[in-house]
């Protein structure tokens, strides 16, 4: 922050007066620059931040980011200082504050600059009488608000502690603070640019940890196909003995043990000898597909370690910009997609809240196998579970599911309703009907009951 001499010696560099104020560009809720220009020095900018541990106002060569968005005060200045000429400036005496006029052909309006870190801190415009027209911030209990006059304290003296200038180089001293000031926000952008990016590091190998974690399951779960083998190689060595109607058999193995082999009682022996089979095919293809997955997996986090700690250690600040835009973009994608999206214990769930968002979502994010749930009788959302491979939707996710379709249809205000859901692939659509309309078959019925407080735990 500077000092009150600093300041005096960074005005007296500035060509402030009978310079125009032409454009007001925010960067942030705590600073802006002046684009100005002046006969002798023709267009230049003026730097300003407020109420921050670098509260300054100097000279810059060069424009910072702009803001997305302006501020209410932001707003002001450009429809109240854009064409006003400079025609004076003052610093307040052992102050780190001063007070410009400006000027246009209407009349004169004063601007208290004070360059405080704390709540002191403060842009006010006033009128020729004193009284506030505007101010960065509003302070009421302080007396600073809009239509209040404004008395300016005045010190006398500079106090017990003595101020200098600090040592300095350059062709002024407006260019020293400015290349300091940017400097270190450059500085700390980078900062938070490698926070990012470490942070996006962890949450990808966080995600791609879980998953080689629930593969690794499956691969144990499924490693066992061998049994349904076995068991299908002693069935039909002893299918004899089987006869429809048996629910389980309990037969010798190979080596003298009895293995219990159960049955389908609808079946015959020879049936029931193929479902075992089918069986064991199944979880073979299964156990070799969660193997190659698991790897690919494993693949994929070596190859985003080697990635991330390649970035961080080149420290090549545009490529890192670069790989955290990814992320804000794919974010936006994300946000511009139909519909709300949550995640019930691991299952994911689109929520439509329109004809539009329902028969859109249908369209771009409905698979065949995915579960399509609505309220009978009464008109709302359309509510889609996504399928899992080999998983069955738990009955607790389902009536998750039924409450949020509950919650967003007209017979929230009943507390609950009879539903129906199908898989999407049973779905047609009403042929000449409106948006989004569609008739489901083979569908299944359910009563559930809102519960909204599990709503709110599942939106938040």
């Amino acid at each position: 922050m500077i000092n009150w001499r600093e300041l005096e010696l960074l005005l007296s560099e500035l060509p402030l007066e009978n310079s125009y104020i032409q454009k007001v560009t925010e960067h942030s809720v705590h600073s802006f620059t002046l684009s100005m220009f002046s006969r002798e020095e023709k267009a230049w900018l003026l730097y300003f931040e407020i109420a921050t541990p670098d509260a300054v106002v100097c000279r810059t060569e060069k424009m910072r980011k702009k803001a997305e968005g302006a501020q209410r005060f932001t707003q002001y200045m450009r429809a109240h200082f854009t064409g006003r000429k400079v025609t004076s400036v003052r610093q307040l005496p052992f102050d780190r504050a001063f007070v410009m006029k400006l000027t246009n052909s209407e009349d004169t309006i004063s601007v208290l600059v004070r360059l405080f870190s704390g709540i002191g801190a403060n842009i006010i415009v006033m009128d020729e009488d004193d009284t506030i027209l505007e101010l960065m911030y509003r302070r009421p209990q302080r007396g600073e608000e809009k239509g209040r006059k404004l008395v300016i304290d005045e010190r006398t003296s500079e106090g017990d502690k003595h101020f200098e200038v600090r040592p300095w180089e350059g062709d002024s001293f407006n260019k020293f603070i400015d290349e300091h000031g940017r400097a270190k926000a450059t500085a700390e952008e980078n900062d938070r640019q490698l926070e990012r990016l470490q942070e996006k590091r962890d949450k990808e190998l966080a995600t791609l940890s879980e998953r080689l974690r629930r593969q690794e399951e499956r691969v144990k779960a499924t490693s066992v196909y061998e049994e349904a083998r076995k068991a299908a190689d002693i069935l039909s060595a002893s299918i004899h003995l089987v006869s429809k109607g048996m629910s389980r058999i309990e037969l010798p193995d190979w080596d003298g043990n009895i293995m219990a082999i159960s049955l389908d009682p609808a079946l015959s022996p020879n049936e029931n000898l193929e479902k075992l089979y089918q069986r064991y095919r199944k979880d073979k293809k299964t156990y070799q597909m969660a193997l190659e997955e698991a790897e690919e997996t494993r693949k994929a986090i070596r190859d985003t370690e080697e990635k991330y700690n390649a970035l961080i250690e080149e420290g090549n600040m545009q490529k890192i910009s670069r790989e955290n835009a990814k992320e804000d973009r794919s974010r936006i994608q994300q946000d511009t997609r139909p519909g709300i999206r949550v995640n019930v214990s691991g299952w994911d769930i689109i929520i439509g809240r329109s004809a539009k968002e329902n028969d859109e979502i249908l369209r771009r994010d409905a698979k065949g196998m995915d579960i399509w749930m609505h309220t009978r009788d009464y008109s709302g959302a359309y509510v889609i579970i996504k399928a899992k491979r080999d998983k069955t939707v738990p009955l607790p996710v389902l009536l998750d599911a039924a409450s949020l379709a509950i919650h967003y249809s007209k017979a929230k205000k009943n507390g609950k309703a009879d539903l129906y859901y199908t898989y999407v692939k049973f779905l047609r659509r009403a042929k000449d009907g409106p948006k989004g309309l569609v008739i489901p078959t083979q569908e299944k019925n359910l009563s559930a009951t809102l519960d909204e407080k599990r709503v709110k735990e599942i939106l938040s």
